[in-house]
């Protein structure tokens, strides 16, 4: 059997949304469960983006590598640890922190599989992040016949192709695929396409609020031969909430957004009882989602431009800006582009 997990993000900095103390707090949740994941028994694939960037702070770094080798000490299982999009350098010339911990483990176990290259496994066929949408192709086009197939990209984002270090699978290569299921990470949240062929499994563990925007919990996927299985890894009731900024009362959650709805003349007071309920929480991100709005009930742009950044990767924050302006006021916006 094989657990896989993705885009843990491990060594992510938070600033919008916490305090100093709680961007702390956030790493050392994110370690925590990463290792709450660990399966007690066969194999393991971590299926890109283990780390938030190439080159992470060497505290989450070693806090990574303490996880994965006492996992490897203690278990009979292999484990695959696949390259993400944020785990690799731009420039080949320069080691990322993936790849140094990825040599420090496989020189001490024996079981440990580093993919950065398309790789055949007992479990599949896997492609991971490659440097660019042509090189992706190519390597799409020499998919064997397989039960599994494992990816690290964008599904159906035409978007995704125009975008730094980021790659797209479309429907119609999909279709075409001669496998049974293709498994993707990258995404942060999970859906089913192609009448269950596609399975977008989505992160298990969130590391911000927009994380939990998509309803439904988190899962990582369980594999035996072609039979996916989905497994909890997070709960949206117990992780995530929202607070009327006006009304607000005490949360569990570790996540939480501010919201409601306020005048112009409120906006003030609107960050002053963010802040106050941030400082009084032991939430790890608080983030503001309230809509303030003129008098013509327009939004007023600052809010409405932090709602889109919640929003998934293939939505465009300018052409829902300017659905919200006049064109004067697009124009003025324009010219700071």
């Amino acid at each position: 059997m094989l657990t896989v997990i993705n885009d843990t993000h491990v060594g992510t900095v938070r600033s919008a949304g916490t305090t100093p103390e709680s961007q702390l707090a956030l790493r050392e949740h994110n370690v925590q469960a990463l290792k709450a994941l660990m399966p007690e028994s066969g194999d393991m694939m971590i299926l890109g983006d283990l780390f938030d960037t190439y080159n992470v702070p060497m505290l989450d770094l070693l806090n990574a590598f303490k996880v994965l080798s006492t996992w490897l000490q203690t278990s009979d299982g292999t484990l695959y640890l696949v390259a993400g999009n944020h785990d690799l350098s731009k420039t080949t010339s320069v080691l990322s922190s993936f790849q140094f911990l990825a040599k420090l483990l496989k020189g001490m176990f024996s079981k440990v599989v580093v993919i950065e290259d398309a790789t055949m496994t007992p479990y599949g066929y896997v492609i991971p992040h490659l440097r660019n949408q042509d090189l992706f192709n190519h390597e799409l086009s020499k998919v064997p016949e397989v039960d599994n197939l494992f990816l690290h990209c964008n599904y159906a984002n035409n978007f995704a192709v125009q975008s730094d270090q980021s790659l797209n699978l479309s429907r119609e290569v999909a279709e075409k695929l001669p496998v049974k299921n293709i498994i993707l990470a990258h995404e942060h949240h999970q859906r089913v396409e192609l009448n269950g062929k596609v399975t977008v499994i989505g992160n298990q563990i969130a590391m911000s609020v927009s994380d939990w925007l998509a309803n439904g919990d988190k899962h990582f996927l369980q594999i035996t031969g072609s039979t996916l299985t989905k497994q909890l890894a997070a709960s949206r009731l117990v992780e995530f909430s929202e607070v009327q900024w006006d009304a607000p009362v005490e949360s569990s959650a570790k996540f939480i957004r501010m919201v409601g709805t306020a005048s112009a003349e409120q906006a003030s007071a609107v960050l002053s009882a963010i802040n106050k309920y941030r400082a009084a929480s032991k939430a790890l991100v608080i983030t503001n989602g309230v809509n303030v709005t003129s008098d013509d009930s327009s939004e007023v742009f600052a809010n409405a431009l932090q709602n889109t950044q919640n929003l998934s990767q293939s939505f465009s924050v300018l052409n829902a800006v300017k659905e919200l302006l006049t064109a004067d006021e697009y124009a003025v916006v324009e010219k700071f582009l």
